[in-house]
C-alpha cells in the first residue's frame, strides 16, 4: 500500500528542516517534536510560549524543558533563555573571571553525531554484561518513584556510556531532579549533558554543583520576583549566569537587578547576555554596590558633557550594538582549565 499527501493540504505550509527527520525523529520524543513543530509553524512571528501551552496543552514547565532539548542539539538558538521567546521587560573576556562567562555549548552533527537508541534487546543484553546498569536501573525507579521504560532506560544509557557519568553520580542527579520536582526525561537528559560536558563526574563534583544550583533557585526567585517573571526557576543556561554573578563577580541580587533595568531600558524581552555585558562592564570599573554605580554614572556623564559632540552617543558602552550583534549569536559551554 502506498501513500500520498492531499494536494489540498498544501494550501499553507511552512519549512521543516530536513535533519529533524534525518536525525531527530528517532531520539526525540512525541512531546519535543510537538513543540518543535509548533515553533516552526509560528517562526518568525515571536513564538509565545504561553500560547504555545495552551495549543498543545502541556505546561509551561514541561514546555521549557522540551525546548532544551532542541536547544542542546543546535536545532533552536537560545539568546540566553528560553522564555525570551516572548517576555515583557518591566567580546572577549579581559581577565581570569570573564573567561570563565557561562555558556552551554551544543552538539554539532558533522562532527559529534548523535548516538541511535539501543533496541530492547541491545539494552537487555547491556543489563547482563554489566551488573552496574542493572542495579542503575533498578534504584532509579525507586529514586523517581515509576518504573522506567525504554526511554527511561536509553536516557541514563546515554548519559552513563556516552558522557561518562557514574552509577553514583546519576543516582544524584535523579535525587536532585525529583527534589525540584522534575522527573521528566527531557530534564534529567540536560542536566545530565550539563553534567558531562563539565566534567561533574565524581560524588563530590556532583554534591558541589547541586549546592550550587540549589543556591542558583533562591537568586532566582528573588530576582524573579523584582523582575515580574512567573517561571519557577531558571533553566541551565540561567543557573550558569547566576552562579557567575554571585559567586564570581561577587554582585548581590540588588546590583543583578539594576543591570536586569539597565537591560529593560533598551530592550522588551529578558536577555541574559545582555545582563552579562552589563554586569562585565561594571565589574571593570570597579563598581560593586548601588553607591559605587551612583558614583560611576556621574562621573561618566561628567566625561561625556566634556568631550561629546552633538552626535556622539551618551551611553558610556555601547549596549544597543552589543544589543544588536549578538542578540542571535548561539552560546557554548566553555570549562575553565584549572591551574
Amino acid at each position: 500500500m502506498s501513500y500520498s499527501v492531499n494536494p489540498a493540504a498544501f494550501k499553507s505550509i511552512f519549512a521543516v528542516p530536513a535533519d529533524i527527520v534525518d536525525k531527530h525523529i528517532k531520539l526525540a520524543n512525541e512531546h519535543q517534536l510537538k513543540v518543535l513543530l509548533w515553533i516552526l509553524r509560528n517562526s518568525p512571528d515571536n513564538p509565545d510560549i504561553n500560547a504555545m501551552c495552551k495549543a498543545l496543552r502541556i505546561n509551561y514547565e514541561d514546555a521549557l524543558d522540551y525546548l532544551q532539548y532542541w536547544i542542546l542539539t543546535g536545532v533552536l538558538l537560545e539568546d540566553g533563555s528560553l522564555p525570551e521567546m516572548q517576555i515583557t521587560a518591566s567580546a572577549k573576556t579581559k581577565n581570569e573571571v570573564r573567561s570563565s562567562a557561562p555558556v552551554i555549548e551544543t552538539s554539532k552533527p558533522e562532527t559529534d553525531p548523535l548516538p541511535s537508541k539501543p533496541s530492547s534487546s541491545e539494552i537487555a543484553q547491556r543489563i547482563e554484561e554489566s551488573p552496574e546498569i542493572g542495579h542503575l536501573f533498578v534504584e532509579a525507579q525507586v529514586k523517581l518513584g515509576k518504573t522506567i521504560g525504554y526511554d527511561g532506560q536509553c536516557t541514563l544509557l546515554l548519559l552513563h556510556d556516552r558522557y561518562g557519568l557514574p552509577a553514583e553520580v546519576l543516582f544524584m542527579l535523579i535525587e536532585y531532579c525529583s527534589s525540584i520536582g522534575k522527573t521528566n526525561y527531557s530534564y534529567i537528559e540536560a542536566v545530565g549533558k550539563d553534567w558531562g560536558t563539565r566534567e561533574i563526574d565524581t560524588l563530590d563534583k556532583a554534591a558541589e554543583q547541586i549546592t550550587a544550583l540549589k543556591k542558583a533557585n533562591v537568586l532566582w526567585r528573588e530576582f524573579a520576583k523584582q523582575a515580574g517573571i512567573n517561571n519557577p526557576r531558571p533553566t541551565t543556561t540561567q543557573s550558569a549566569y547566576l552562579r557567575k554573578w554571585s559567586e564570581e563577580l561577587k554582585f548581590s541580587n540588588e546590583m543583578i537587578f539594576l543591570a536586569y533595568e539597565e537591560m529593560a531600558n533598551h530592550t522588551g524581552k529578558l536577555n541574559f547576555k545582555y545582563i552579562d555585558k552589563v554586569l562585565n562592564s561594571w565589574y571593570d570599573a570597579g563598581v560593586r554596590k548601588p553607591a559605587d554605580l551612583e558614583k560611576y554614572k556621574s562621573a561618566t556623564k561628567t566625561k561625556q558633557e566634556t568631550v561629546k559632540t552633538p552626535s556622539e552617543s551618551t551611553a558610556s558602552y555601547d549596549l544597543d550594538k552589543f544589543n544588536e550583534s549578538s542578540l542571535h549569536t548561539p552560546i557554548k559551554y566553555e570549562r575553565k582549565n584549572k591551574e
